[in-house]
């Protein structure tokens, strides 16, 4: 399915009983970007590592901006230092007590950026 998101306009006027066409114009339509978060175990117990992958989808025929984005760490959960990565290169978030912030990089027209990390499951019964 195409994603239609340009409005393209032009006018036109006669004049001699000729169609003279003007330019045409577009306004790019900025969507706003769908964010998935997804953990690969559904069940987990004490000392269990837990990769949690998230995926930004720009739907908009334009780049977006570079983005802050914020995680925070359930409690009877640690972030596993090291473990960042941003589109599978490795990077370092700020942390801030159980919080993870980070800028991403610019998302080109219709891609995708992708985050993941690992938590260890230290107790308590809560998700990310």
């Amino acid at each position: 399915m195409a994603i239609i998101n340009r409005i393209d306009n032009s006018a036109s006027i006669t004049y001699g009983g000729n169609s003279i066409n003007s330019n045409t114009v577009s306004t790019l339509l900025l969507l706003a970007p769908t964010i998935t978060k997804t953990v690969d175990k559904a069940t987990a117990n004490i000392g269990d590592i837990l990769t949690y992958t998230i995926t930004i989808t720009n739907l908009s025929l334009a780049a977006l901006p570079t983005l802050p984005f914020t995680d925070t760490i359930a409690q009877g959960m640690t972030y596993n230092t090291g473990s960042f990565s941003v589109n599978g290169s490795t990077a370092t978030p700020t942390i801030t007590g159980n919080t993870l912030t980070y800028t991403i990089p610019a998302i080109p027209s219709l891609g995708t950026a992708t985050i993941q990390f690992k938590t260890t499951v230290v107790g308590g019964s809560s998700t990310s």
